[in-house]
């Protein structure tokens, strides 16, 4: 194997403590916070994210982000940038051609990704580098982890990439028994489901107590039941946790 792309003994030790931290994830999370903590501090990185999404319209269906500097907020604007960007760069839109860990380096010259709108929203992010690494898909969504650098720093290496690898079937065991989770919601009651649908689309409590004819107070009060059954502690965890149910 050559230097570029060998692991050390240590890399191998600390790897095995980011696998037992992948052995349960609390509710509401994607994959548990120890393991985006640990695979940062085995592979140095600016932020690592793990993303679900609808690859036909690029909305999230889940996200989890750990990030070590400030990064501005997404906005309409480079959302928009985002969308347009998506399908000109496949390192972003189709990065399994290589395999299932990939970077940009892979497809593209410095020279040639600077000349893409994808390189324009980086930018504005202030990051330049990723390593991406591909789940299997499931339920029609993709399943990524994404860790990225700073334009100063070094480019991900082939020991980055051989760790990520390792990793994988970890992980995609830890996601799996998020889903499956998921999958087998607490039961709520009918007007908490129409509660929450309303939450999901981005309704705020003065919305959703008018439409329903409730009082503020009374629509707070079915979210906190709602937090509470569901084991979250926020809108979003709810939406993400009852995904199945309020769908249906």
């Amino acid at each position: 194997m050559p230097a570029s792309s060998s692991v050390s003994e240590r890399d191998l030790r600390r790897l095995l403590d980011v696998v037992s931290s992948a052995a349960v994830t609390p509710p509401g999370q994607e994959l548990p916070y120890e393991v985006l903590a640990g695979l940062a501090e085995l592979i140095p990185c600016s932020s690592v994210n793990f993303n679900v999404m609808d690859p036909r319209t690029l909305a999230l269906r889940g996200e989890q982000s750990l990030d070590f500097r400030d990064f501005p907020p997404d906005t309409e604007e480079t959302y928009a940038l985002f969308h347009d960007a998506y399908w000109d760069c496949v390192a972003v839109s189709n990065p399994g051609m290589v395999g299932p860990v990939s970077r940009w380096q892979d497809y593209y010259s410095e020279r040639e990704f600077a000349t893409l709108k994808m390189a324009e929203y980086f930018r504005t992010f202030g990051f330049w580098h990723e390593l991406v690494l591909l789940l299997p898909p499931q339920a029609g969504a993709e399943r990524r982890l994404i860790l990225t650098r700073d334009a100063a720093d070094v480019p991900f290496s082939e020991r980055d990439r051989l760790l990520l690898t390792l990793l994988r079937p970890h992980l995609i065991s830890a996601h799996d028994r998020v889903e499956a989770q998921r999958r087998t919601v607490p039961v709520l009651t009918s007007r908490q489901v129409e509660l929450l649908r309303r939450v999901a689309r981005g309704d705020t409590n003065r919305q959703v107590a008018r439409d329903l004819e409730l009082s503020e107070g009374t629509v707070r009060k079915h979210l906190e039941n709602i937090f509470a059954r569901l084991e979250v502690h926020s809108r979003t965890e709810a939406v993400v946790r009852a995904g199945a149910l309020i769908a249906s």
